[in-house]
């Protein structure tokens, strides 16, 4: 993959990076709708020491990376080596929590991989910042993959209509989470355990809820915690990740394929054990 690091380094060389405030990496979805985020970063040059080991650490590992799950990929995306390899791994400064890690369109239509190295910091200590580089990577550049089969996803997940967002952020985030799900292989999950059903019950139940709701104010609270807040409360993303779950269990990666196949279209419904034309 590529690696740019513009907006990083001009920060680490202590430079005003507001210029680069209204670039493209800094529009993203909120309560309110789309809008500019840009967050100046702090100055203190304790932070900036932080983000240039950060920044080493990643670079180090991308430069030798191979995702969680090849066996997925190879099922559902025959070139994705292919993609992986024009996909660009853009390192920056400036966007608030929890923006530690995206994929977004540039305006000339190529997808990429943003990380926000200050929205890193919280990882240091917990864990090897090679593990979270090797969770995050294979997570993002699976939404690239889904991004380039399904070109008008990322448009619906933020600005489509109400059912179409609930579906796109279901499949889109499904997906990319099964590969990605604690940096474990498919096959190593308990897909049908107390912790998962657990969470899948508890997320098929807002499903169901969102998928009936009819208030508009309502409505944008259901997108907003589809696919924010704690990782086992974003009731999308996981109706998406423990359903595939156990279809893979089910059905092998014959019936991953097949979902795949069929698209996100009906997905939230499908995900929340509704037959699509339920959904209202």
């Amino acid at each position: 993959m590529k690696i740019d690091a513009a907006i990083v380094d001009a920060y680490l060389n202590s430079e005003d990076i507001s210029r680069f405030s209204s670039m493209w990496f800094y529009t993203g979805r909120t309560e309110d709708g789309v809008e500019n985020i840009f967050h100046a970063p702090p100055a203190a040059d304790t932070k900036r020491r932080v983000v240039s080991r950060i920044k080493e650490e990643i670079i180090v590992h991308a430069s030798t990376f191979s995702p969680c799950n090849t066996p997925i990929w190879d099922a559902l995306i025959e070139d994705w080596r292919d993609f992986v390899g024009e996909t660009t791994l853009d390192l920056i400064v400036g966007l608030p929590e929890p923006n530690d890690a995206s994929v977004r369109q540039a305006p000339d239509g190529r997808y990429h991989m943003i990380f926000d190295l200050l929205c890193w910091e919280k990882y240091l200590g917990l864990m090897p910042l090679s593990d979270i580089s090797q969770n995050l990577l294979t997570h993002e550049l699976f939404h690239v993959m889904v991004g380039k089969r399904f070109p008008d996803i990322e448009y619906l997940e933020m600005q489509g209509g109400y059912i179409d967002q609930l579906d796109a952020i279901a499949f889109n985030e499904g997906f990319a989470h099964l590969v990605s799900y604690n940096g474990q292989e498919v096959d190593t999950v308990s897909w049908e355990g107390e912790k998962l059903a657990e969470v899948y019950n508890f997320s098929v139940s807002k499903m169901k809820g969102a998928l009936q709701e009819k208030s508009h104010e309502k409505q944008k609270q259901f997108i907003y915690e589809a696919n924010f807040g704690s990782y086992y409360d974003k009731y999308a993303a996981m109706c998406g990740l423990i359903y595939l779950g156990r279809q893979w269990q089910s059905g092998g990666f014959f019936r991953l394929k097949e979902l795949f196949d069929q698209g996100y279209r009906g997905f939230a419904a499908k995900s929340a054990g509704l037959n699509p034309p339920h959904v209202i």
